[in-house]
C-alpha cells in the first residue's frame, strides 16, 4: 500500500496571520450552527466565535482519498482494474464513493484510458489524469491490489454480496476456441477472502471495464455497511492514515454510491468499450461532494473569501458549491462587521481571476463582478453572500 499526501495550507502563512491578528484558536463548526459545513480553520481575527461580526477562518480541504485498484495477470503483470474516489462529508460523517472504470478517459486531457496510462507511464499519470478530469487534488492516494484490499476487510469477512454473473476464465488452448471455466458461481451469499478478491479484481473475457467497477462498488457498499453495523471498530481505524480515518467517517453515517458520469463509446469487442468523462456532470457532482477541494498544481482554482452578511444564520453551503463548480476555491470564511450595509456581489482583486468571478456571479444570479484592487488581499475573489441587499 502506498500513500501520497498533498500539502493543504502553508503553516508559515497561518502563523503570520495569527501574529498579525494577535490570537489563534482552532475551531470546528457545521452548517446548521455556524457559517458553513466546513471542517476546521485557523482563526485570524480577534473573535473565535463563528457567529460573531468580523469572524475569519481558513478552511481545510474536504477529506478525500483516491484508491487505485490493480490486479496481477499471469503472463501479463500488474494491470489497473479501476479507481475509486472516496469523499467525506466534512466532519458530519458519511460521504460518497465514486467508482471509475479502468477504460475511463477525458478527451480534454490525454484522451487515453486510465488502463493505457498505467501500462505505459505508471501510477502518476493515472493520478494526474483523474485530477484534471475531476478538477481536484486528492488528500490520500492508495494503491491496492485485490488481495491487499480484501486483507483490510479481514475482520469483517465474510461479506454478503450478490454476484449477478459467473466469473469465468478461458481454458487451455487445446480446448475449443472461446471455451471457459467457472471460477466463481453467481448468486447471493457470504463471500470469503479469496472470493472477495476475485470479485474485486477479476475480469471476464469480453467484459467491459464498467462491469468490474460495479462489482468493486458493491464490495465497498457491503464492507462499509458491515463495518457501520459492527460492535467493535476494526484495527484499520487505529492506523495513522487519512485513508483509514476516511473509511471510519464513511462508516459512521449515510453514504452515496456513484459511478463517474461518462458517455459510453461502444466497440465491436465489448471488452474494448471505453467511457468518456462527462465533464459537465462530473463538475456538478464534485461541487456537491467535495465543497472544499484539495489544491493541485494541475488545477488552477483562484482563492475565494466568502463573506457572510447573515452571521451564520443562513446556510451558505450552496454558495460554496457554486464557487467550487465555477472553478474557485473558498479558502477563507468570514462574517461582515454587522454594521456596514453590503450588497450581495462578487468582487475581483486579481485580474487573472476575472473569468472565474464572472461564472460565480452567473451561478449565484448576482450582477457582474466588481473590480476592487487590494494590494493586501489574501484571496483573489470575495463573494458577499447571506442576507445583504443584492
Amino acid at each position: 500500500m502506498t500513500h501520497r499526501r498533498s500539502a493543504v495550507l502553508s503553516m508559515g502563512f497561518f502563523a503570520f496571520l495569527v501574529l498579525v491578528a494577535g490570537v489563534g484558536v482552532w475551531v470546528g463548526f457545521r452548517a446548521e450552527t455556524a457559517i458553513l459545513q466546513s471542517q476546521a480553520g485557523e482563526v485570524s481575527t480577534f473573535s473565535s466565535d463563528p457567529s460573531a461580526p468580523g469572524f475569519r477562518a481558513f478552511t481545510t480541504s474536504s477529506d478525500t482519498a483516491l484508491v487505485l485498484h490493480t490486479a496481477v495477470r499471469p503472463g501479463i503483470g500488474a494491470e489497473l482494474v479501476g479507481a475509486t474516489l472516496l469523499t467525506g462529508a466534512d466532519g458530519s460523517g458519511g460521504g460518497a464513493v465514486v467508482t471509475v472504470p479502468s477504460s475511463f478517459f477525458s478527451a480534454d486531457s490525454s484522451g487515453r484510458t486510465l488502463a493505457d496510462l498505467f501500462e505505459t507511464s505508471g501510477f502518476d499519470s493515472v493520478i494526474d489524469e483523474l485530477q484534471v478530469a475531476f478538477q481536484i487534488g486528492f488528500g490520500d492516494v492508495v494503491v491496492l491490489d485485490a488481495s491487499s484490499w480484501t486483507g483490510l476487510m479481514i475482520a469483517d469477512l465474510p461479506l454478503t454480496l450478490t454476484l449477478r454473473n459467473d466469473l469465468v476464465r478461458p481454458v487451455e488452448v487445446s480446448e475449443p476456441d472461446g471455451a471457459t471455466e467457472v471460477v466463481l458461481e453467481a448468486g447471493t451469499r457470504p463471500f470469503d477472502l479469496r472470493e472477495i478478491a476475485l470479485v474485486a479484481g477479476h475480469r471476464n473475457p469480453g467484459e467491459p471495464s464498467l462491469g468490474v467497477a460495479l462489482r468493486q462498488q458493491q464490495v465497498w457498499r457491503s464492507w462499509i455497511s458491515r463495518t457501520a453495523g459492527a460492535a467493535e471498530r476494526p484495527d484499520l481505524f487505529e492506523r495513522e492514515s487519512g485513508f483509514a480515518e476516511l473509511i471510519g467517517e464513511l462508516a459512521s453515517a449515510e453514504v452515496s454510491y456513484r459511478t463517474a458520469q461518462t458517455r459510453t463509446i461502444p466497440a465491436d469487442d465489448p471488452s474494448a468499450t471505453t467511457y468518456e468523462a462527462d465533464l459537465e456532470s462530473l463538475g456538478d457532482l464534485i461541487s456537491q461532494i467535495v465543497p472544499f477541494p484539495e489544491s493541485s498544481p494541475l488545477v488552477d482554482r483562484p482563492s475565494v473569501l466568502l463573506l457572510d452578511t447573515s452571521l451564520g444564520t443562513v446556510d451558505q453551503l450552496p454558495v460554496v458549491s457554486a464557487v467550487t463548480r465555477a472553478g474557485g476555491l473558498v479558502t477563507v470564511l468570514g462574517n461582515s462587521d454587522g454594521v456596514t450595509p453590503l450588497d450581495l456581489e462578487v468582487q475581483v482583486h486579481d485580474a487573472s481571476a476575472a473569468g472565474v468571478a464572472r461564472e460565480i456571479a452567473d451561478r449565484l444570479g448576482y450582477p457582474d463582478p466588481r473590480t476592487v484592487p487590494l494590494e493586501d488581499a489574501t484571496t483573489s475573489i470575495t463573494v458577499v453572500a447571506g442576507s445583504g441587499t443584492g
